[in-house]
């Protein structure tokens, strides 16, 4: 069986977990779970950073004994990883005993070849980066990467010999244009080593709370080559399981840290005659409102309490919650780059993509498996075959997608799966096949709703591992890798009926009360949108003035109920709420959507516009949308609004 070797960069404990230093291992759980798919052996690390100077001050600042402090903080990491599913192989920290023998042992092997010999610094250090800096690397004085205050040190330390590899790690990048990604961090890299490389110290003179530097009881070896020593010690380095296990095929770490990781480390492994990792993977920052998630500027997201509002108010047990969190953080942005988080991003990704789409797709099926199962009972369930391209193709796409780690680009294609199915059962109408006894009919159309829910299922597992196995039961199917994926029927034992929601909708003043408890947050929900006129020219349409405009009122509204209009295919009847009240709109969209998968949308209305009959039916207002040619798209918020917010 192929190997797999993932890791994330480990964490500093008096860091307390947040979504954005979360969002990485589970982005690193997505992938493990990905490869397990493929059928690949993974070997998948994550854990905590323990020793430093920082670590050692906050100890003693608490009362308690480092060990202690150190101990309780890597448990409660822990558990909020098994809180959010990961699989991870080994939660290491760099207490564990196999680990302070790894990196003694590397030290020594370093000294003892000369890459590492004794000298003394004399310059800055930032505790909270626990970073060595020049004087050319500071802003207004300050570290460049947190902006706190740096300190001025004067010891003996232990150097490596980072510059002897400049030219062999050049050579390394010129030769392997893929070793870092996205390529933006590579260039950064390959410009820093061209610019030239020092000497870089490795040992800490003034700190006791570290790994002692085997050969001088005076020193400990410096966090940053500790910590990056930690992906050997999962490997097994010392043991004949190295062999196997090494090198990682992929770290994955914050931008932030890629000359530890890109420039250090590889140096570090050139020295030790090892292999260099295939692959490291920057991504970016998780922000609040532009800027970066951070305990000092009180814009931090708890993961835990986050999950517990989702649980509580919305009524879905934990393990969803946690894969509603897990989506939206793997569904929003491209990975790679800064994600401003957004609680009312989260509630729309919640109620359009997982429950209005996905949900309802599973509640139809499920329902019209109870409703005509007689009449199916002697048709032969074969899927049509006129989609298995599309599925096999798309099973295909989506995983060169997260070859790449973009994670949202593959969720965006399999919900194009999702919305297939949801448009066949509008198109196929099996309501009415069954009408007119089209058994045969029918009984294609619901295998191949069962057929693509589990390819559905199961490549939605690596996001939602949860979410995954209860589709699977519901339409008793089984988990497979994606290489057991066939276009074939389901056989025999087939789905019943169920009440159970997977993801019941999100209600207005459930998202209120959700907002409000996310007290992490600095300011609330806006209350108004803007409207975007379209680049296209304008032919003919005629001047009017700003009075005119004013005379509009457009509004959100939220769909409460969807039905279509009887004897007419085009016309729907919606239920929406605006503001304080409850409307009925007619509109003209039938051939477009199904109204029962609009329920939860927000929608654009004009308010004030005065009430006419359709089809007998009084309709109370208009809502906008956009057409071209045979497509049309309805306009909503990019963000989940107040009902009856103004637009300007």
């Amino acid at each position: 069986m192929d190997r797999y070797f993932l890791t994330t960069a480990i964490y500093y404990i008096n860091d307390k977990p947040h979504v954005g230093s979360v969002s990485e291992t589970i982005a690193a759980d997505f992938i493990a779970r990905y490869q397990r798919k493929l059928g690949k052996q993974v070997l998948f690390s994550t854990g905590t950073d323990e020793h430093s100077q920082k670590v050692e001050r906050t100890a003693l600042a608490m009362g308690q004994p480092v060990e202690q402090y150190a101990a309780t903080a890597a448990a409660s990491w822990k558990a909020l990883f098994d809180r959010l599913g990961i699989s991870y192989s080994r939660f290491i920290r760099t207490t564990d005993a196999d680990h302070i023998k790894v990196v003694q042992e590397m030290f020594q092997k370093l000294y003892d070849q000369g890459d590492i010999y004794k000298g003394s610094y004399d310059g800055w250090y930032c505790v909270r980066e626990e970073a060595f800096l020049l004087e050319s690397d500071l802003v207004e004085g300050k570290c460049p990467h947190c902006g706190l205050e740096v300190q001025h040190v004067s010891e003996v330390n232990y150097f490596f010999r980072l510059s002897k590899y400049q030219d062999a790690l050049l050579a390394w990048y010129e030769q392997h244009p893929d070793f870092v990604r996205p390529p933006m961090r590579y260039n950064e890299l390959v410009n820093v080593i061209r610019g030239g490389l020092r000497d870089v110290s490795v040992s800490r003179s003034t700190v006791k709370w570290g790994v002692p530097v085997p050969f001088d009881t005076d020193q400990t070896v410096y966090v940053w080559v500790d910590a990056l020593i930690n992906y050997a010690t999962v490997a097994g380095y010392g043991t004949e399981r190295f062999a196997t296990d090494w090198p990682a095929d992929l770290h994955l770490i914050g931008k932030d840290i890629t000359r530890f990781h890109g420039i250090i480390w590889p140096a570090m492994l050139m020295a030790l005659n090892l292999l260099l990792p295939r692959r490291i993977f920057a991504h970016g920052f998780w922000n609040f409102e532009g800027e970066r998630m951070s305990k000092s500027l009180g814009n931090v997201v708890d993961p835990a309490a986050l999950i517990e509002n989702l649980s509580n108010l919305i009524g879905i047990d934990e393990p969803m919650a946690v894969d509603a969190l897990r989506y939206y953080l793997c569904r929003e942005g491209t990975y790679g780059l800064d994600v401003d988080f957004s609680s009312q991003r989260l509630l729309l990704r919640f109620n359009t993509d997982l429950a209005n789409d996905l949900g309802n797709l599973l509640n139809r099926t499920l329902n019209m498996f109870a409703k005509f199962r007689s009449q199916i009972e002697s048709q032969p369930l074969e899927p049509k075959s006129a989609l298995s391209e599309l599925f096999s193709t798309t099973l295909s796409a989506v995983s060169a997608d997260y070859d790449n780690l973009q994670f949202s680009a593959g969720l965006e294609k399999t919900w194009m799966l999702v919305n297939v199915l949801n448009k066949m059962i509008e198109d196929d109408k099996p309501w009415a096949l069954a009408k007119v006894g089209d058994a045969a009919g029918l009984a294609t159309h619901l295998a191949t709703l069962l057929t693509g829910l589990w390819y559905i299922a199961n490549l939605v597992e690596p996001c939602m591992p949860t979410v995954s196995d209860r589709l699977l039961e519901a339409i008793r199917r089984p988990q497979v890798a994606w290489s057991d994926l066939a276009w074939r029927g389901p056989g025999s034992e087939l789905p019943e009926a169920s009440s159970t929601v997977l993801f019941p909708r999100i209600q207005p003043d459930q998202l209120e009360e959700f907002l409000a408890a996310q007290t992490a947050r600095k300011t609330g929900a806006t209350t108004g949108a803007t409207a975007t006129a379209s680049p296209a020219p304008v032919v003919n349409s005629g001047l009017i003035t700003i009075d005119d405009v004013a005379k509009v009122q457009l509004r959100i509204a939220t769909i409460l109920e969807g039905e279509r209009v009887p004897e007419t295919d085009k016309l729907v009847k919606l239920r929406v709420k605006v503001g304080g009240e409850e409307r009925t709109i007619v509109a003209g969209i039938g051939k477009h959507y199904d109204p029962a998968v609009l329920v939860g949308k927000q929608i654009v209305i004009v308010a004030n516009l005065q009430p006419r009959k359709l089809k007998g039916i009084a309709s109370q207002g208009m809502l906008l949308a956009a057409s071209a040619g045979d497509e049309m798209a309805l306009l909503t918020p990019m963000t989940v609004l107040p009902d009856g917010a103004e637009i300007h």
